[in-house]
């Protein structure tokens, strides 16, 4: 009686789906207890590049460094070239601690190497001490690695005396017999440290809530929303309405984890929704004058050494109170830092228009009076409200696809809810979330006018939304071919009068927005078009004037071989794999923190399994496909042509054969929809007594990968 209480609706979602999740919670649990190395902290710089070469004698002295307490080692990188390692002896000074002295002995070692020096114990008191820290090498040269570039609010490392550009990178680690220490036991302590540069309400506490009750409530409740989808005809809140409150209490969660400003162009994002909500202006197009940051920005970022730690896993963020309190007495100065003097150019905003960014200005209004964090964390809030969004109509959708059948739209609705990189993102400030929204839902009108014929009102808001999308990103533009398809698909099956004046509607819908948005962007000082040089889509791309060359180019994005006759044109192995399931599924920070291997190899197998599935399913419903065949061909089209759109985007035949790659799998996330549907098509390719109950375990595996993945961002970042 009192499991089905709590345990209603179909057992099989039960018994699969939360067997997935607990045999999944197993493997991190053991994960998170095995002992690891242990760090003090860290000045949170990136091992970037080469800095400053020392030679023999020199000494090279970093000033102001913060070494925590209970520090026995300090570990640097550095390069020796093909040289062996000279004897490097390394001194620590501090008015607190004292005089310490550690020595690396010469050894054969050549080479980029990270190397710890043991110098005494730091006492236990105070937390944390300022000190200088001096590396001098004794027959032989070394490299000392680092980040380019001292920001205004810390004094330049001398060389000899002379000021060098740069920051070295440590990492403070405590004495050997300490060295190691679980995730586990260092959980109290993890989440103290990244309660810092959050807003006031934000402690330690939420933390532990997010660990033992929203997480477990959030996996309640999807199991429970699939288990009782079909069962229950009357609902007090819709269906569709509970997967975008799970999908936005995913992203909300993202957005107290992922530490300031460490999503992707986030600063710069940030940076143009507060120039626009201080000043109604879009940022420039090319650089000018203005300042890139704000001065009240600058602070924040300065004080959480953000620039030195994006695009790097294994940097520490700022996690010392006293790091916290140096932000607060510089925030506190008189006058207060400026929030209106950015607006400058950057590559990653300079072209956007202001739409996604007025969408955040409520929130910015609402908390201006606030810090620089609480702001951001209100912005990413309204950018989770879009995440919600869009994994609502991709509930919508599959229910549009697969009529009646609502614990596979349920199941659709949380694969895109529930994914962590989507889930990332939509925690973050950044334009894609709104153009993930909009197309979407471009989708949802254009399966539903295949499906159910035009009307006035879906014709008018087919075309609306085809304007608009671009507007928020000009990633949309990849999905006009497939709507081009479609709609010339639409008039091979309907081809009345009737169904031909409705495309009027389109045209209407599509003018109105395009016409009003010619007007207006002269005045926000924007091109009529949001590709990256502002000219029209498809028209000067190099995959147009080049098609032979661009068919090379992307077949050797898809396949992870060449063709005999073909030019190399990557040193990357398989650049669909890095790119949609490496970078689409869990590459978490500036794409720098990602999960072992073995976990991107599964998530391709189940991937690849789906697809087949799905090609098994329209093969069984061959004579329902010969009558929906357009909204089928449509939904597959999506994904494609964003493929190819950004392949598009990033093709070139200069520098050949590239060494790494440009995309980034969130551009993928415009047809995420569409992809959700092939995934639930997949499920029921397995047949009807197999179908939910592998819905179930994609479910629980995928809420999963959800707390490792929040698990994992803490413990890279805090640990």
């Amino acid at each position: 009686m009192i499991s089905e209480v709590c345990f209603p609706g179909d057992r099989r979602v039960w018994k699969f789906g939360g067997g997935a999740l607990a045999l999944l919670l197993l493997v991190m649990l053991v994960y998170l207890a095995v002992p690891r190395q242990a760090f003090t902290g860290s000045n949170s710089v990136a091992a970037r590049d080469a800095i400053v070469v020392v030679g023999s004698g020199q000494r090279f002295c970093a000033f102001g460094q913060r070494i925590p307490a209970g520090t026995g080692r300090i570990q640097f990188s550095f390069d020796t070239r093909e040289a062996s390692t000279p004897t490097v002896a390394l001194t620590v000074r501090s008015k607190r601690f004292g005089l310490s002295r550690g020595k690396l002995e010469a050894s054969a070692t050549q080479g980029l190497r990270k190397a710890a020096v043991a110098i005494p114990t730091t006492a236990a008191a105070p937390s944390s001490a300022l000190a200088t820290i001096c590396v001098k090498p004794i027959g032989g040269t070394i490299f000392v690695w680092g980040r380019s570039q001292v920001p205004g609010n810390e004094v330049p490392p001398l060389l000899d005396g002379a000021p060098v550009n740069g920051r070295p990178a440590f990492w403070f680690l405590p004495p050997s017999s300490a060295s190691q220490s679980s995730i586990l036991s260092q959980l109290p302590e993890v989440f103290t440290r990244a309660s810092l540069f959050r807003p006031g309400v934000i402690g330690p506490w939420s933390y532990w809530l997010l660990l033992l009750l929203v997480f477990p409530l959030l996996a309640y409740g999807c199991l429970r929303l699939l288990a009782n989808a079909e069962s229950q005809l009357r609902r007090h809140i819709p269906l569709v309405l509970w997967i975008g409150l799970i999908t936005f209490v995913h992203a909300g969660a993202w957005a107290i984890i992922t530490p300031a400003f460490q999503t992707p162009d986030e600063p710069e994002h940030y940076a143009y929704a507060e120039y626009f909500a201080q000043t109604g202006k879009s940022v420039e197009r090319v650089p000018e004058k203005l300042a890139l940051y704000s001065s009240d920005e600058v602070v924040g970022l300065e004080e959480t050494l953000t620039l030195s730690i994006i695009e790097r896993g294994d940097v520490k963020a700022p996690w010392l109170a006293e790091q916290q309190q140096a932000w607060q007495k510089r925030n506190d100065a008189k006058p207060s830092p400026a929030k209106d003097n950015g607006g400058g150019f950057h590559p990653a905003t300079s072209t956007h228009t202001p739409a996604y960014y007025a969408l955040l200005t409520p929130a910015y209004t609402a908390t201006e009076s606030s810090s620089v964090f609480t702001r951001l964390t209100a912005m990413r809030l309204t950018s989770a409200l879009m995440g919600a969004l869009t994994a609502m109509f991709t509930f919508l959708l599959v229910l549009e696809f697969f009529a009646g059948q609502r614990a596979f739209a349920v199941a659709g609705g949380l694969f895109v809810g529930l994914q962590p990189m989507f889930g990332f993102i939509s925690g973050g400030v950044n334009n894609d979330d709104g153009v993930n929204a909009l197309c979407a839902l471009l989708v949802l009108l254009v399966v539903r006018a295949l499906k159910r014929g035009l009307t006035w009102r879906l014709s008018v808001g087919i075309g609306l939304t085809l304007a608009a999308a671009p507007l928020m990103k000009g990633t949309a533009y990849a999905l006009y071919p497939a709507v081009a398809i479609a709609l010339f698909a639409y008039l091979i099956k309907r081809h009345s009068l009737r169904d031909i004046s409705r495309f009027a509607g389109i045209a209407a819908g599509f003018a109105a927005v395009f016409l009003a948005w010619r007007y207006a962007s002269p005045l926000l000082d924007r091109p009529t078009f949001t590709t990256p040089g502002g000219g029209t889509p498809g028209v000067g791309f190099g995959a147009t004037s080049e098609p032979l060359a661009y068919l090379s180019w992307m077949w050797q994005n898809l396949f992870p071989f060449k063709l005999p006759f073909m030019t190399d044109f990557t040193l990357v192995k398989w650049p669909l794999y890095e790119i949609y399931v490496h970078r689409g599924f869990g590459a978490f920070g500036w794409y720098a923190i990602y999960f072992q291997e073995w976990v991107y190899v599964v998530i391709l197998a189940v991937l690849g399994a789906l697809g087949l599935l799905a090609a098994r399913l329209a093969w069984v419903r061959r004579s329902a496909l010969s009558v929906y065949w357009p909204e089928s061909l449509f939904v597959l089209l999506v994904p494609i042509c964003v493929i190819f759109g950004v392949g598009a985007a990033y093709f070139t035949l200069v520098g050949l054969p590239l060494d790494g790659i440009g995309e980034q799998g969130r551009y993928g996330f415009t047809a995420i929809s569409a992809a959700a549907v092939i995934g639930v098509a997949g499920c029921l390719g397995a047949g009807k007594r197999r179908s939910l109950p592998l819905a179930a375990v994609l479910v629980g595996a995928l809420l999963g990968l959800v707390l490792a993945s929040w698990m994992l961002v803490l413990s890279s970042y805090y640990t």
